[in-house]
């Protein structure tokens, strides 16, 4: 007994105790209260938190050799060019950094957030170079203003809904994107100067967004887990370790804002890949903003946006009115804020006609389209009309106006 070892002794007493009649049932009780209490520890929220330690000491590397011992050491602190952090001789802790960030001596913090607000409201920042807002970054088309919005942004508090009310209600924001002298435009084609507003695509998540708006169908429901929208099969066959089983949402998850959209890290849903969401191998400040056919293709086929545009003609026909050029003229409002031309209005009659044509003939294909997606069919709407009317709501979302702000 003298030789065995600790898993020894365990194995021959739990052998000693499944062995045992009097001590079988109370293994068994033991095991029950073991796994009742695995599963309520698993249902208790856990908070990360750390103990604070004796900082080690610091010095600075002769050469970057970390055996070297011999040089200097050093304490926290900010760069030297921008002042010092007021103490009072003890050494410097995280929040004395946290307080300095926030300070009104700081002249960085203020900046750049002002500069990364700007570029949400006119595409661009007055720095262009938004993750280095500095010596090594652009030098600011009106550095100026840049000075004025940081210290009001400052002296309000901090106040973002300040800034933003200040920002949208200017002169500059309320200028119109499109027309003015041609020289202005030859003269200045990215619109650095603001001599007029910026037209640009908005951002994956809220191309998606704005199709689940104009048709209805968007969930307004802030917070909570991922969902799962509609996805291609096999798309995340490719990943490993471990594989990877994905099961689309019901109900009002696939309705769900595209912030919400369960993201792979490098596999981030289609549709957001699309229109130029990042991966999350790494920080990214400033997204890039491209024009691809893929673009096009993926609002007329992805299920949850031809979905969306079946909805969205259900409601032109129940709601526009009794003509189909009412009807058009309502959809057309809705989804882009202005009345159809002429010729706009010719050819969705043109393209309503021809495929109601085409779907009378075919009703295989007419029921086909309109039971992409979960949402219920409207069932007093021949299928044939439906289809052809989803077919006109498809062209109106994929206008190219419809996700580009103006």
């Amino acid at each position: 007994e003298a030789d065995r070892d600790v898993a020894q002794r365990k194995a021959i007493a739990q052998h000693f105790a499944w062995a045992m009649p009097g001590t079988q049932g109370l293994v068994g009780q033991i095991a029950k209260l073991e796994l009742e209490k695995g599963v309520l520890e698993a249902g208790i929220t856990q908070v990360v938190w750390t103990e604070a330690t004796e900082p080690r000491m610091t010095r600075i590397l002769p050469r970057g050799d970390f055996l070297n011992e011999s040089g200097e050491v050093v304490e926290p602190a900010i760069p030297g060019f921008l002042g010092t952090l007021k103490t009072g001789g003890r050494r410097a802790t995280r929040l004395d950094l946290a307080n300095w960030i926030a300070s009104p001596s700081n002249p960085l913090t203020a900046r750049v957030y002002v500069n990364r607000l700007w570029r949400e409201f006119f595409g661009t920042g007055l720095s262009k170079v938004l993750e280095d807002l500095g010596s090594q970054g652009e030098w600011p088309t009106h550095p100026e203003l840049l000075d004025w919005m940081a210290a009001e942004f400052m002296e309000s508090g901090w106040d973002v809904k300040h800034m933003i009310r200040a920002i949208v209600t200017s002169e500059a924001y309320r200028l119109a994107s499109f027309g003015g002298p041609p020289v202005l435009e030859e003269r200045d084609p990215d619109n650095r100067l603001i001599g007029r507003q910026s037209r640009f695509r908005v951002e994956a998540e809220n191309v998606h967004d704005i199709a689940l708006a104009v048709s209805g169908l968007l969930v307004e429901k802030f917070g909570g887990p991922s969902v799962n929208p509609y996805q291609p099969a096999g798309y995340l066959t490719a990943m490993n370790f471990p594989k990877r089983d994905y099961s689309e949402g019901h109900g009002e998850d696939l309705y769900r804002r595209g912030l919400y959209s369960t993201w792979q890290r490098t596999f981030l849903h289609p549709s957001l890949a699309t229109f130029d969401a990042p991966t999350r191998e790494e920080c990214t400040v400033n997204r890039v903003n491209s024009n691809t056919p893929l673009q096009a293709l993926e609002l007329l086929n992805d299920p949850i946006y031809v979905e969306a545009a079946r909805v969205f003609a259900a409601n032109m026909v129940e709601k526009g009115g009794k003509t189909l050029g009412e009807r058009m003229d309502w959809g057309f409002e809705r989804a882009l804020d202005r009345n159809m031309s002429v010729q706009e209005k010719d050819i969705l009659t043109q393209l309503y006609v021809s495929n109601l044509t085409r779907f009378r003939s075919d009703r295989m294909a007419a029921a086909k389209l309109i039971a992409v997606g979960e949402s219920p069919v409207v069932p007093q709407i021949p299928p044939a009309e439906l289809a052809a009317m989803t077919t006109v709501a498809r062209a109106i979302l994929n206008m190219h106006e419809v996700i580009t702000r103006n």
